[in-house]
C-alpha cells in the first residue's frame, strides 16, 4: 500500500501520499515500487495506491507549515468534504511538498495539519505507474471521492491521455 505512509501511530506529522522520499521521510511510493523491483516483483504485478482522504492532527507547530512537526492524529476527512472542511475560509492554506509530490494544508489558527491525495498528486502517480510499467493504481475509497469531477475522474483521464499519446 503506498498511501498512510504516515498514519495515527505516527506522532509526527508527513505526507501520507507521497510519491518520492524526501531528507525528512524515507517512505514513500517510489521507495517502495523499487523495493518490490529489486526483489524481483514483475512490475505488472505492482499496483500502487491513492487515498481518496486527508489524514488530520492537531496541537501542530506553526513551523513549516505543520509538516514533519509533532502533533496528534485525530481522524479522516473525504475528498468530496475537502471544499468545505479545509476551505480558505476555515483558515487553511494548502502547500505542496516539490520533493515528495504531494499536497497538505495547514491551518495556523487551529494548529490543525491536514496530509493527502489531491488531483495534481493523483494524475502524477497515475503517470508514474503508466511510466514505469506497473500494473496499475488503486484507491480508497469510492465513497469518498466526489460525485462530479473527483480523483476517479483524474486516474480516468490521465490514463485516456496516455493511450492517446501512444
Amino acid at each position: 500500500m503506498s498511501y498512510d505512509l504516515i498514519n495515527g501511530y505516527a506522532s509526527a506529522t508527513g505526507n501520507q501520499t507521497a510519491l518520492y522520499s524526501t531528507p525528512q521521510q524515507f517512505e514513500s511510493t517510489d521507495q517502495a515500487v523499487n523495493q518490490l523491483i529489486n526483489l524481483k516483483v514483475p512490475k505488472n504485478k505492482i499496483v500502487i495506491g491513492a487515498a481518496f482522504y486527508g489524514k488530520v492532527w492537531e496541537n501542530v507547530a506553526d513551523t513549516a507549515n505543520g509538516l514533519y512537526q509533532n502533533g496528534k492524529y485525530i481522524g479522516n476527512i473525504m475528498f468530496r468534504n475537502f471544499d468545505t472542511q479545509m476551505s480558505v475560509d476555515s483558515g487553511f492554506v494548502n502547500h505542496w511538498d516539490s520533493v515528495a509530490k504531494a499536497p497538505y494544508s495547514y491551518n495556523a489558527e487551529k494548529r490543525l495539519f491536514v496530509t493527502y491525495d489531491d488531483k495534481q498528486s493523483i494524475a502524477l502517480k497515475t503517470k508514474y505507474a503508466i511510466q514505469r510499467g506497473l500494473g496499475g493504481i488503486m484507491f480508497w475509497e469510492l465513497a469518498y471521492d466526489a460525485v462530479n469531477d473527483g480523483l476517479l475522474q483524474v486516474i480516468d483521464d490521465t490514463i485516456k491521455k496516455s493511450l492517446q499519446r501512444k
